[in-house]
């Protein structure tokens, strides 16, 4: 008798096991949400202090859509030529942006590449942290745009708030 309900147990005890572990991991994660983005990123280098290791700041205003409109703020961490086969005037960049609303700080690492000879400008940005609303933010922006000292960017991305 023992055995037929160890036949029948162990099946029943593993597959409740491996369902319920299945089921953790099925877990829905935080609802988040999501915002299309648009607007425009007009800045320019920074006349004062400038904490950048390699003297690049700019501050300025993001202007869209809503949910980014706000003060900015770049610090690059890092300049180096784009890529032996480039000009030398085209340089790689990175650092973070922050975008300073009404309703909390978005922090992105904004990575790019500028061409100062055209005065031309790409760059994409990911989420590594925000305030207030931002706070678990995820998401990304991309940038296009103008400039050699001011910068005139054009935006587009997604932002997801965690809910």
């Amino acid at each position: 008798m023992w055995q037929s309900v160890r036949r029948f147990a162990v099946p029943v005890l593993v597959g409740a096991v491996v369902a319920g572990g299945l089921s953790a991991s099925a877990m829905p994660r935080p609802r988040q949400k999501c915002f299309k983005i648009s607007g425009t990123l007009t800045s320019a280098m920074s006349s004062g202090a400038c904490a950048s290791p390699v003297g690049i700041c700019t501050t300025g205003e993001f202007e869209g859509n809503g949910l980014l409109n706000g003060r900015t703020t770049f610090v690059a961490d890092s300049l180096m030529p784009a890529a032996p086969t480039e000009a030398p005037t085209t340089l790689v960049y990175s650092g973070l942006l922050t975008i300073q609303t009404k309703d909390g700080t978005l922090t992105t690492r904004d990575t790019g590449i500028l061409d100062t000879e055209n005065g031309l400008i790409g760059a994409r940005d990911v989420v590594v942290g925000g305030t207030g609303i931002f706070a678990g933010a995820t998401g990304y922006l991309l940038f296009q745009g103008t400039g050699t000292s001011t910068f005139i960017n054009e935006a587009s991305g997604e932002i997801c708030l965690a809910r």
